[in-house]
């Protein structure tokens, strides 16, 4: 996949069903994001916007291909707004497609029969009435659109704890479910690629509700292969982490870098640190996250970093040739660390 985030300018990348974006550059997401929103309006870029990206606009390709912006289903989950929109009855929104859909059903449409049918007869009745002011005046109530009744009518509440919550009270993780079980569903109606872009997760949704959603999205890409996600985060993420996702991360710093299979990464890491090296599969990958949010970013002493973190961060940049300052604590590490820390 290439992105462009500014004239001729692209950042490429190994995509199968999602990535991650950590680093210590936040200039770099805020491009990329930048970017994939003003691709997802596919509307002309104005005079100052054709500086930035060039008179081709923005240009996004996936496996070789030129996507279209109009043509491309592009998502975003950035706020509490963004869970409960999706839930509301709002053009274009996950449960407007859905309940769009159901004009097509037969009880719809026999029930629509019915209603219209009342309508004749409540005209007639209107009717009669007028006739004793006017032989020459008559009303006509028209027939009704299933939409005209959503549009007028409709209105959503959540039931919980024996009363009724407008969406936009609850907690967004309450909505998790629905959310997931709606974006299935269109994935499965439409067969088209969905592209949802996840910015911050941690400012608006609880760690163990986002570990829900996490787990929900990589289930559906798994089942129907449509979805595709990115995560942007300028904080670590506590998330329950395996070595697959390893291979599935791009680290932001000065340039970027996708990280090599967990294999390659844990070879890499061997070889460049200071003793032997001794940490197990699961340590590793929950030290690399811990960190990732670091690489590339000077760190003072305000910051709290264990003592084994803060060796894995250098040899992790100094395998990135990047050249940064950290002030923290050495406590409890061995002489070849300590000597290490210090070159």
């Amino acid at each position: 996949m290439k992105i462009e985030y500014e004239n001729g300018s692209f950042i490429e990348l190994n995509l199968v069903d999602y990535l991650f974006f950590v680093g210590g550059q936040n200039k770099w997401k805020r491009k990329i994001i930048r970017s994939l929103k003003r691709f997802s309006l596919s509307k002309n870029l104005s005079d100052l916007e054709e500086e930035i990206y060039g008179e081709n606009g923005i240009e996004v390709y996936y496996g070789g291909k030129l996507l279209k912006g109009k043509n491309t289903n592009l998502m975003f989950l950035e706020d509490d707004k963004s869970i409960y929109n999706q839930l509301s009855f709002t053009k274009d929104n996950l449960m407007y497609q859905e309940i769009q859909e159901l004009q097509h059903k037969v009880e719809i449409t026999r029930q629509m029969e019915r209603i219209n049918d009342e309508l004749i007869i409540l005209e007639t009745i209107l009717n009669n009435y007028i006739s004793q002011f006017s032989n020459s005046i008559s009303s006509n109530l028209g027939s009704m659109l299933f939409t005209d009744i959503l549009k007028n009518n409709l209105k959503f509440s959540y039931f919980t704890e024996k009363r009724h919550y407008p969406l936009e009270m609850l907690n967004p993780g309450e909505l998790l479910d629905e959310y997931l079980k709606l974006l299935r569903t269109m994935i499965n109606r439409k067969e088209e690629i969905v592209w949802l872009v996840i910015i911050n997760p941690e400012s608006f949704l609880e760690m163990q509700d986002f570990q829900y959603l996490y787990d929900g999205l990589k289930q559906i890409s798994t089942d129907t292969k449509q979805l595709k996600f990115f995560i942007f985060s300028n904080h670590k993420l506590n998330l329950n982490y395996t070595m697959e996702d390893i291979g599935k991360t791009v680290l932001l710093y000065e340039n970027y870098e996708q990280m090599l299979e967990y294999e390659f990464f844990e070879q890499s890491i061997e070889r460049h640190y200071p003793k032997e090296f001794k940490m197990t599969p699961s340590e590793l990958v929950a030290s690399f996250y811990r960190i990732s949010h670091l690489i590339g970013k000077d760190i003072g002493s305000d910051y709290y970093i264990s003592s084994k973190d803060v060796v894995l961060l250098k040899v992790i940049n100094n395998l990135l040739q990047i050249k940064v300052n950290i002030e923290t604590s050495v406590d409890s590490l061995s002489l070849l660390e300590k000597a290490f820390l210090n070159d």
